[in-house]
């Protein structure tokens, strides 16, 4: 059973109460899809995320999902198996590739981890996708933000850290939908990236 929510710490604005109710459906759902167009809206995403049994989308105004270009997912080494799945699993339903991008913080790329093992892992578990494997030498938020142009949608893990967390500065900028994988999502995938599902069970591109 999901935990009662009281007011979101680091998250003013959420309304407890809404918060409290998406994580009670969290259990049995693949996504929740919330809006990103007020302080409001992303402190409601954020603050579900965090207790949240499944991914969150917060998708910015005008935001769509477009199946000609590729999902976006930041890696560094303490990349989770649930982030990492989620970014396989959108990619596939989405028919398309997923880039992985590591920012480095402006340190040479020679001097800092490479891809973590869980990519290649879950790699192997979805051959159908193929996987982009880029370094930019930035602050994961801009180096994300400037790949991001070019992305169906980001997807990002996501702690309940407060207004200055990379995950809530990437909300508030980011101009394609972002799917916080907060710590309690479970190590499952959304359906529509499992075998079972048919290709008739495919979300649709707007």
């Amino acid at each position: 059973m999901a935990r009662p929510l009281g007011p979101a710490p680091g998250h003013p604005g959420a309304d407890p109460s809404v918060a409290h109710a998406l994580v009670a459906e969290s259990s049995t759902a693949d996504l929740i899809v919330t809006g990103s167009q007020t302080g409001a809206d992303r402190a409601l995403a954020l603050a579900v995320a965090a207790s949240a049994r499944c991914p969150v989308v917060a998708v910015p105004p005008g935001g769509a999902w477009r199946d000609d270009l590729p999902a976006l997912i930041g890696v560094d080494e303490h990349l989770a198996v649930t982030t990492a799945l989620t970014g396989f699993a959108l990619a596939a339903v989405l028919g398309t590739g997923l880039r992985a991008v590591r920012c480095t913080g402006g340190r040479p790329a020679a001097g800092t981890p490479g891809a973590p093992a869980v990519l290649g892992d879950c790699a192997r578990r979805h051959p159908g996708v193929p996987v982009d494997a880029r370094v930019a030498r930035s602050h994961p938020v801009s180096g994300l933000l400037r790949h991001a142009r070019l992305a169906a949608l980001l997807v990002v893990g996501c702690t309940p850290t407060g207004e200055r967390s990379t995950s809530r500065r990437l909300l508030d900028r980011s101009p394609i939908p972002v799917v916080l994988v907060g710590p309690r999502v479970a190590d499952r995938e959304p359906a529509a990236g499992r075998d079972d599902v048919t290709s008739g069970d495919r979300v649709p591109s707007p």
